[in-house]
């Protein structure tokens, strides 16, 4: 994982050999052109050199008024001036030049019809999954590719992803709905590149990449590229899924990557820059909608949450303190949380509602969230990985305080165990694979499914379960702190 975080991806100095690509620097001169361009341009260019009068003429007039914010950019279409057959040009400003992509153009008419068609938002949790649903058959129908997937990443574990609806062909082998698959396999580099730009296009994972030439700088930031090369991990990862073309469009909502459309085509494939540009589109209307049904979600979970607290500090205000409460208040605690017991330990004294550990356990639980450190919210999904002791529950969500008295107060959410099967894309605990006596650093080889059996966990604590625990506590110390 060290390896693949570490892979200077935005700095490969090469491209896919799909279209052609100049490095303008501040005074607008090329520092770096692909070494094929003569098959996009008329007049030879060479690193170093200014721009053609042809290029120029196209160039300028858009780079005067592109905006100053790395990853401005511009598309035109159908640019028949430079080069001997009509190019698609992408104008993007990186951090410290210009990139110019030269794409060959071609145009597909039942795309342009086709995007004109919008997606209705979700009325209810009901209606979510019918969306997903609908934005991968829309874009299998516009991209033509294999196999089209709704990727999102879980936020309950390290960055796995599951796919959450899928359309393929008929004659495609194997189906990934509700596979997941670890967060090693888009790794955060990889993440942060997919938040940046509106898709990510493979045409051919077999094509070698092309080098670029340079008047003696260092490799362009080629961030904000699509033509830049692969990664030879993920090309390695593309083939052992039987995959020779890929194309991603980020889903954004919140603020954060919450997932992927991704399409998979076993031939190499390309689109006109116009399909991915209303692809795009779609993909930005849909992620509008999936941050409108957030939003709306964290208003009713927020509404809920401080009713139940308002309700909790009544009780505690009645009572005078935690424990003299803990018969009233163990059942909300436990109903926002879809917990099934509750223990406090104030000072050294215990009281206990619901299914707890025994006495010696919480005792060991109390040490263990002891040395947790400065961390506020503690939880785990295996108590067992905690205090290595067998219990009657299996996950905890803690926190404590001190309180105006110089006593402890400690707050443990138990929930069961829960018996279950997680379905994997491929074995995530993929051994280490030797070479001539070195570790090779290689992606799993099969992606079919596998199935691990979880026993002794509970239901993975959310993060709107920390949030509410965040909130509890915040309560807790304004009352007795």
């Amino acid at each position: 994982m060290a390896h693949c975080e570490a892979e200077p991806l935005a700095y490969s100095g090469a491209i896919q050999p799909h279209g052609g690509l100049l490095c303008l620097d501040v005074h607008l001169s090329m520092s770096h052109v692909s070494e094929q361009i003569e098959k996009f341009v008329t007049t030879p260019l060479r690193a170093g050199d200014t721009l053609s009068d042809e290029l120029g003429a196209v160039l300028f007039p858009v780079i005067a008024t592109l905006p100053q914010v790395p990853g401005s950019r511009c598309e035109l279409f159908a640019v028949d001036s430079i080069g001997p057959l009509p190019l698609d040009i992408v104008v993007i400003r990186s951090n410290a030049s210009i990139i110019v992509e030269l794409i060959p153009h071609t145009v597909r008419v039942d795309a342009v019809e086709f995007a004109q068609q919008t997606v209705r938002p979700p009325a209810n949790d009901g209606e979510v999954q019918a969306l997903h649903e609908k934005i991968s058959a829309r874009f299998y129908e516009l991209t033509g590719f294999d196999r089209v997937m709704v990727y999102v990443f879980r936020d309950d574990g390290d960055g796995d992803g599951e796919v959450l609806a899928e359309t393929r062909r008929e004659a495609v082998y194997g189906s990934y709905l509700g596979l997941r698959f670890p967060g090693s396999d888009i790794p955060a580099i990889a993440r942060a590149l997919y938040m940046k730009n509106p898709w990510r296009l493979i045409q051919d994972c077999q094509a070698e990449a092309v080098s670029l030439c340079s008047n003696g700088s260092a490799p362009p930031d080629l961030t904000w590229s699509d033509l830049r090369s692969v990664s030879p991990m993920h090309l390695r990862y593309l083939a052992n899924m039987g995959v020779s073309a890929s194309l991603s469009f980020p889903i954004v909502a919140g603020g954060v990557l919450w997932g992927l459309i991704a399409c998979h085509h076993a031939r190499p494939r390309n689109l006109p820059l116009v399909t991915l540009c209303l692809a795009a589109r779609e993909a930005s209307h849909y992620s509008l909608e999936i941050s409108n049904w957030q939003v709306r979600l964290q208003m009713r979970f927020n509404d809920e949450l401080t009713d139940r607290l308002n309700t909790i500090r009544r009780a505690l205000l009645r009572h005078g303190h935690a424990l003299s409460a803990l018969t009233e208040i163990s059942s909300i605690v436990m109903a926002q949380f879809d917990g099934c017991g509750l223990a406090v330990c104030q000072g050294d004294v215990w009281g206990v509602a619901g299914e707890v550990p025994a006495l010696y356990e919480l005792e060991l639980l109390d040490e263990w969230l002891e040395s947790q450190g400065d961390e506020l919210i503690n939880g785990c999904d295996c108590i067992g990985h905690a205090i290595h002791a067998l219990v009657p529950v299996a996950g905890v969500l803690a926190f404590r305080l001190m309180t105006r008295r110089r006593e402890l107060l400690s707050i443990f959410i138990f929930r069961r165990e829960i018996l279950h099967e997680v379905e994997w894309g491929g074995n995530p605990h993929k051994p280490v694979e030797y070479q001539q006596g070195d570790i090779m650093i290689s992606p799993r080889r099969s992606f079919e499914k596998w199935i691990e059996k979880r026993i002794g966990y509970s239901r993975p604590w959310q993060k709107q379960d920390r949030i509410s625990a965040m909130r509890l506590r915040l309560l807790l110390v304004n009352l007795y702190c």
